[in-house]
């Protein structure tokens, strides 16, 4: 898994050297409690003398203040979902189980670009501190406009409704959240069973001494150099399909933004649809289009779209079976979820287009060069593709009907 490093910047280190400097808050008990947030809710999970872990949910859309810690190093990492980490004059995209170190004294902000956004905030305390200090933060931009230094008055604090929390602290027990598996363990070998592992107590060689909230990768040979470990350990098998997913036209803009130098040479290839009913027309379609171009787009329409379009009937497979079947397709490089409030001018799919300016849109034999151009000016070329398949989804589903009557 990548890790991401990001060293702070001297703006970042030097303002407000007088909060910077201020006395501990004093220690509070956090665990068992939910902590409600105007962006979503988070709580303690674990905590030792060295680390504290934090698991936040982040409602779509939503975002965290941009902020700092001066006594604690923080490393975020999803666990669901897709995440905007805002810097102090740029950002980072992390996918489920990517990683950001963030030391102390520098500027991040948390953006759920997804539902379903569940992230890992590991807190590596300093010498000056051994406990979470909530209050050791100062806010830099702030959309709900709390007080820049004070954590309690912007937090509402209550007992977690029952199965609310997930308790890792727990030896040896696996959750898994949405194919992401966690265990907390001081079993080595029950560690090398994950693909990676936060080492939580404890120190470890490989050909450099590993110590306490470095990320280890346990399929390498490791050491013990103490007698107790613990380990937070982690894996997903299906991280590289999941991270094929862009969820809205603002995650499409700024993904481009950072990764545009990489497809600069290439030839960018877009096309759009319900696939509710996926069969041989549907594959051999994205195929050929996947061969005529080096990165492939999908748009995958809504549920809301497919009604207006087809009928309260339709589609007979929601949004998240139609996407992950999509999504194991190699030959779809980023399948984009959309959904479109304007069918007859398409304006949404005409954003996503202005947004890729793709060098060929492809379409089925269905549809019309010209009538395409009339309401999406901006493609330079449209390639109309016959799969030579007769099968259609509304004929599927034809005849399942006459099967069943």
């Amino acid at each position: 898994m990548e890790f991401i490093k990001h060293t702070p910047k001297e703006n970042d280190i030097c303002l407000s050297s007088k909060i910077r400097l201020r006395d501990n808050s004093g220690k509070k008990d956090y665990i068992n409690k939910i902590n409600d947030k105007p962006w979503g809710k988070e709580y303690l999970s674990f905590q030792n003398d060295n680390i504290g872990i934090w698991i936040l949910y982040i409602n779509k859309g939503c975002e965290t203040s941009t902020h700092c810690h001066f006594k604690k190093d923080t490393i975020l990492f999803p666990i669901s979902g897709c995440f905007k980490i805002n810097l102090f004059d740029s950002y980072k995209i992390l996918h489920v189980l990517e990683k950001l170190y963030v030391p102390r004294n520098t500027f991040h902000g948390i953006h759920a670009y997804s539902d379903d956004a569940i992230l890992i905030e590991i807190e590596i305390y300093t010498d000056k501190i051994n406990y979470t200090d909530k209050n050791d933060l100062l806010r830099l931009r702030d959309k709900y406009k709390r007080d820049k230094t004070n954590y309690e008055n912007s937090v509402l604090e209550r007992t977690p409704l029952e199965n609310e929390i997930i308790n890792i602290s727990n030896i040896n027990e696996q959750f898994i959240i949405n194919d992401t598996k966690i265990c907390m363990t001081d079993n080595l070998e029950k560690a090398q069973l994950y693909d990676e592992a936060i080492l939580l107590e404890g120190k470890l060689f490989n050909e450099n001494i590993i110590t306490i909230g470095s990320i280890v990768n346990l399929k390498k040979s490791v050491s013990l150099l103490t007698e107790h470990v613990k380990f937070l350990c982690f894996s997903n098998s299906k991280t590289k399909l999941i991270n094929k997913i862009i969820y809205s036209s603002t995650h499409l803009n700024e993904y481009l933004k950072l990764k545009g130098h990489i497809f600069k040479n290439e030839i960018i290839g877009l096309t759009s649809g319900c696939f509710d009913l996926l069969h041989n027309g549907h594959i051999n379609t994205l195929k050929f289009s996947k061969k005529q171009c080096d990165k492939f787009f999908v748009c995958l329409s809504s549920d809301e779209q497919i009604k207006r379009l087809k009928g309260e009937n339709r589609p007979i497979n929601n949004l998240n079976d139609r996407l992950y079947m999509l999504i194991h397709f190699d030959f779809i490089d980023n399948i984009i979820l959309y959904d479109e409030e304007n069918d007859k001018l398409e304006t949404e799919l005409d954003n996503i287009m202005n947004i890729i300016k793709p060098d060929i849109w492809f379409k089925g034999k269905d549809y019309n060069v010209n009538k395409i151009k009339e309401i999406h000016p901006i493609l330079k070329e449209i390639r109309i593709i016959d799969s030579n398949c007769s099968v259609s989804t509304t004929k599927i589903i034809s005849m399942i009907s006459k099967k069943i009557i």
